[in-house]
């Protein structure tokens, strides 16, 4: 059994369905001519080509544009997925109409479908046998070959990839506006943060060289001496680069007399005492020291 495919409810064994299902196609044309259609048969079955791009027949009537997709099935049901593609193929073909015809029977999905569209008719065994009327028996020999067979098969298979991989109709072009925004929408995210993102690096690698400077510059400036002065005269040159000079201790100034004195040349004057002066100085500090020592006992 096919994938997600139901069975028919009544399958047939008549001529239509013995047939081959270019055969059908050939058939329909016939009639849609004789029902004063222009037709074109683009489908497989007068082309000879692998694929119909889902459109067998093009009929043309007082500047109407009416597309035909037949289906020659008489064991599954035709399902909603084909409908849908029809109508996609109708909206890109702006045609006026669309029409899919079966050997055999719809899912109640593919007929609700249709009905919600309005530009869609479904024409199923019953009808199609009504409209054909009696076929003649066809021969086994001309029922199916090997290659008309393979390829049948190879536009089912791919005909039902399509419908469940891509969305057809006027709810495909709403899918893909949107898919289509959403990417742009994404993509103009993802271009926001990588500018935000560069510009918090730029900032960082910013501030980073300004410390960078800052500290270089505070290390190379040398502050100059500062120098009490008055406001309008500046230092000289000289008094600048001359230190300021020593005290000299040895320069006092004699009190009664105003006179200056230099108190180390007088002392390096007077006359040095002997040995006899210099032992009757320590006599008397020694007899002053048993002075105090009797006086305080606590010494």
């Amino acid at each position: 059994m096919r994938q997600g495919l139901k069975r028919v409810a009544h399958r047939r064994d008549d001529a239509l369905t013995g047939g081959r299902w270019d055969r059908l196609e050939h058939l329909l044309a016939a009639y849609y001519r004789d029902a004063g259609y222009q037709v074109a048969h683009v489908g497989t079955g007068a082309t000879a080509g692998r694929f119909d791009g889902g459109v067998d027949l093009e009929l043309r009537r007082n500047g109407r544009l009416l597309l035909v997709q037949v289906k020659h099935w008489n064991a599954y049901k035709v399902p909603h997925n084909d409908v849908h593609q029809l109508i996609g193929v109708m909206v890109n073909a702006r045609a006026d109409g669309a029409i899919v015809v079966t050997s055999g029977e719809f899912t109640r999905a593919a007929i609700e479908a249709a009905a919600r569209n309005g530009h869609v008719q479904l024409i199923d065994g019953d009808e199609l046998r009504g409209m054909l009327g009696p076929l003649p028996d066809v021969p086994p020999a001309a029922a199916h070959t090997a290659d008309t067979l393979a390829a049948q098969v190879g536009e089912r298979l791919l005909n039902a990839a399509l419908s469940r991989a891509l969305p057809t109709g006027r709810k495909a072009a709403r899918s893909y506006a949107k898919a289509a925004g959403m990417a742009l929408l994404l993509k103009f995210a993802a271009l926001c943060f990588l500018l935000l993102v560069a510009y918090q690096v730029i900032q960082g690698l910013s501030r980073n060289l300004n410390l960078r400077l800052q500290s270089v510059d505070r290390s190379a400036v040398v502050m100059p001496p500062r120098y009490e002065a008055s406001p309008s005269v500046a230092p000289s040159r000289a008094a600048i680069a001359a230190p300021p000079a020593a005290h000299n201790f040895c320069i006092e100034r004699d009190r009664r007399t105003g006179a200056t004195v230099d108190r180390c040349v007088e002392h390096a004057m007077r006359p040095k005492p002997t040995l006899a002066e210099v032992r009757e100085s320590q006599r008397k500090a020694d007899a002053a020291m048993e002075v105090l020592r009797a006086s305080t006992p606590e010494m």
